[in-house]
């Protein structure tokens, strides 16, 4: 059913997924050599920032193309498909240049990352978010031992001294919440009371029963207000019902004064006599 509707979003899912790694991996590591200075400023440079947004803008327009995916946008009709098409095209169109420069690519991306395998190799410390009081209280890390068991004693002795340092933090963390909550809770009791006060209420007597409250009914039916007093509806049915029946059959009009004419005045087109069959 996905394919028949929209055969076009796999392939742009898996794209989405290709280009993002490929940003994350390659062009990411190689515009830092350009900010570092390791690569020259120059057309090599200026290509690899073009191919760097343009990855960019085609990434957030697939995610865009996703979100109305989600919402069940209709998007045959969408300026949406024709920017993603632009830009598939424009990728295309630069795979002559990844091939030429693809040994020079491999090449620094694999200096990259050999150096940063030997800077963590150097380091060895994993650092957890913890403040900078906990961090100054840690006693600084003797150098590796050529035995491999100091070493791993050592190692076990560091990761034991960060939990306890993350476990006390947590803790300082709860507590403060738990400060900050009871503030809160008593400021908003302080700020009733005295605001029954101000109002010359008893702030331990009950509270008092608002127009508002007696309004409010919950999920009732809406009626008319004549149909709040039958009485009333009866007598308004009534009236209605003479006014029709004055219609219907004329009623006998004694002669109290003589007869001068019609006050309305008489219609010459109008005919109430039967037809005798």
């Amino acid at each position: 059913l996905l394919k028949q509707e929209s055969p076009e979003l796999l392939q742009l899912i898996e794209d989405f997924e290709v280009k993002l790694m490929e940003l994350k991996d390659e062009l990411h590591p190689l515009l830092q050599m350009v900010k570092n200075g390791t690569i020259p400023q120059g057309k090599g440079s200026r290509y690899l920032q073009t191919k760097y947004h343009l990855y960019l803008n085609y990434c957030a327009n697939i995610s865009f193309y996703l979100v109305l995916k989600s919402k069940r946008v209709p998007v045959h009709s969408h300026p949406i498909i024709e920017r993603l098409v632009a830009y598939r095209n424009i990728i295309n169109d630069l795979a002559v240049i990844d091939e030429k420069l693809s040994s020079q690519v491999r090449m620094l991306l694999k200096n990259y990352y050999d150096k940063k395998e030997d800077k963590l190799r150097k380091e060895k410390k994993f650092s957890l978010f913890l403040p900078l009081d906990v961090h100054k209280d840690q006693p600084k890390r003797a150098p590796a031992l050529a035995n491999g068991r100091a070493a791993a004693a050592e190692s076990s002795d560091e990761s034991e001294l960060d939990e306890e340092a993350a476990l006390k933090y947590y803790k300082m963390m709860e507590e403060k919440l738990k400060l900050k909550r009871k503030r809160t809770e008593d400021q908003d009791t302080l700020e009733e009371e005295e605001a029954a006060v101000l109002e010359g209420e008893d702030p331990d007597k009950k509270r008092g029963v608002t127009y508002q409250m007696i309004k409010n009914k919950g999920l009732t039916p809406r009626r008319k207000k004549i149909d709040r007093n039958p009485r009333v509806k009866h007598r308004e049915k009534f009236r209605r019902a003479k006014i029709r029946r004055k219609g219907q059959v004329r009623e006998v009009r004694r002669e109290l004064h003589r007869y001068a004419g019609e006050l309305s005045g008489i219609r010459a087109g109008v005919k109430k006599s039967r037809k005798l069959q």
